[in-house]
């Protein structure tokens, strides 16, 4: 990450030159169409043009040029119908033509394209297509101003993404084991080749990483581990067969499903800092063991902070979509906060009840939000049976070491037979494996997806809780009680 970011005249320059090289074609265009008239005049056989095909994968840039009468157009936001002189409709795609390569261009030679994950660079080349932002010194200044100052949260988000798009255990930084196994089922075809691309982007990137943190340079594709489980897929009667690498050990299958190694140990401790560092500690995730092994025991302490990490807008609208909260519903809120989710779910017609253990916050929900049902205590320490059951539970509990999984096992006790359960949880809740997440999945094992093509952990976007401070990956958990 050893770029530089270029000075405000250097920029200068460069915005400069690209104004003289748009000046220049315009001028080009200028004589061009006046050396056409002139021609036309003083011949016989009038004016000759040169010519373009009809065909949309011709060169916009070329068409545009040679055009002189006016061109309708139609525009994008009122639909209307508007004539633009041949010479403006030129420039327009001049300068867009010249704008996309000045970006394009600028990004590759600061090594700034380096520092954007894949998704990234995907929203950055696909604002360059229609109308792209004006290659200006301000525009500059902003857009590469922003990626450097950002340069170490986009190389660590990077990083993140890569493993999270590797495999679903990745989405939270505690799925690394050294030793562990990685399968990647179907990601060769019966003739040996990639049977989705974005599978070999993936592994790609994966060893990318690795070198970059080994200091050494990239590799070209075909000496890439991608290249070379690719090569030995192909060789059909040689399968199974295990590819010894520097960084991974590989067994590949006839059905086109891969067996991953990691075998750098000191690398993998590497990438597993700079996840803790993205993903941060804030809320537990990266805890080791848990208090009380021998789970089921609930937590007796609060969580640090008290686990607030408060849901956004967003985010409690999907909860309430997928817990399907309707008018008349009984619904209970444990650990309310600032009451993100009882007000979702009171805007859709339900009967809330809000459990809330800090006082101020429970004082808020009683005064400011109205709830006039709002308990002042710790959830875990309420027996539901001193309550009817619930129709729905929903709820953004505390992560910190595990007690999201405490709070959820617990909820489940409030709930009617045939009762909705939606909780916001660590991404680790769906493939911890001490004796805390054990308990939980025994327990959620005798439930139902209430849907989503039978899923009962639906990814929430990345970065979902950034508002609150933290990077890490989250989950919902959308069951249905049996009975």
């Amino acid at each position: 990450m050893g770029q530089e970011l270029m000075t405000p005249a250097q920029i200068a320059d460069i915005c400069d030159g690209r104004d003289k090289a748009i000046a220049l074609w315009l001028g080009l265009y200028d004589t061009y169409h006046a050396t056409r008239d002139e021609a036309a005049r003083l011949t016989l056989g009038g004016a000759l043009s040169l010519s373009c095909g009809r065909d949309w994968t011709e060169d916009t840039l070329t068409r545009a040029f040679i055009q002189s009468q006016p061109i309708e157009q139609r525009d994008k936001e009122t639909g209307a119908r508007q004539t633009i002189a041949a010479r403006d409709n030129f420039e327009r795609v001049l300068t867009h033509t010249m704008d996309r390569r000045c970006w394009a261009a600028l990004m590759e030679q600061l090594g700034f394209d380096q520092l954007l994950d894949q998704q990234a660079r995907k929203e950055f080349h696909d604002g360059l297509r229609d109308d792209p932002v004006p290659f200006t010194p301000d525009n500059c200044a902003a857009t590469f101003g922003n990626i450097w100052t950002n340069r170490r949260d986009l190389y660590l988000r990077g990083i993140a993404n890569v493993f999270a798009k590797l495999d679903r255990r990745f989405r939270s930084h505690n799925g690394f084991k050294i030793g562990a196994r990685l399968i990647i089922d179907r990601a060769l075809n019966e003739w040996g080749s990639w049977d989705r691309y974005e599978r070999r982007d993936t592994l790609r990137d994966v060893e990318r990483v690795f070198l970059e943190l080994d200091e050494k340079p990239p590799v070209s594709e075909g000496h890439s581990i991608a290249s070379q489980v690719a090569d030995s897929a192909r060789v059909r009667g040689s399968l199974p067969t295990v590819i010894e690498g520097d960084y991974f050990r590989v067994r590949v299958f006839k059905n086109g499903n891969l067996h991953i190694w990691f075998e750098r140990d000191d690398l993998l401790q590497s990438v597993n800092l700079l996840l803790a560092e993205y993903y941060g500690e804030a809320i537990g995730d990266g805890y080791e063991t848990t208090e009380a092994e021998a789970a089921p025991a609930y937590h007796i302490t609060p969580a640090k902070n008290f686990g607030a990490f408060m849901t956004s807008p967003e985010i409690a609208a999907q909860v309430i979509e997928h817990a399907r909260i309707s008018t008349g519903q009984r619904v209970l809120e444990p650990s309310a906060g600032k009451a993100a989710l009882a007000s979702a779910a009171r805007n859709a017609g339900a009967d809330v009840t809000c459990v809330e253990l800090q006082p101020g916050f429970a004082h808020e929900l009683r005064v400011i939000h109205g709830f006039a049902d709002a308990i002042e205590g710790d959830f875990l320490a309420l027996d539901p049976a001193h309550y009817a059951p619930f129709d729905a539970v929903i709820m953004n509990p505390p992560f910190d070491r595990g007690r999201d999984c405490d709070h959820v096992r617990h909820a489940l006790a409030f709930l009617k037979p045939g009762g909705v359960l939606v909780a916001i949880m660590s991404a680790r809740a769906e493939y911890g494996e001490d004796q805390r997440h054990k308990a939980l999945h025994r327990m959620i094992a005798g439930c139902e997806a209430i849907y989503f093509h039978g899923r009962k952990w639906i990814d929430l976007p990345p970065g979902s809780f950034a508002h609150a401070g933290t990077n890490v990956n989250t989950v919902l958990l959308a069951i249905r009680k049996p009975g």
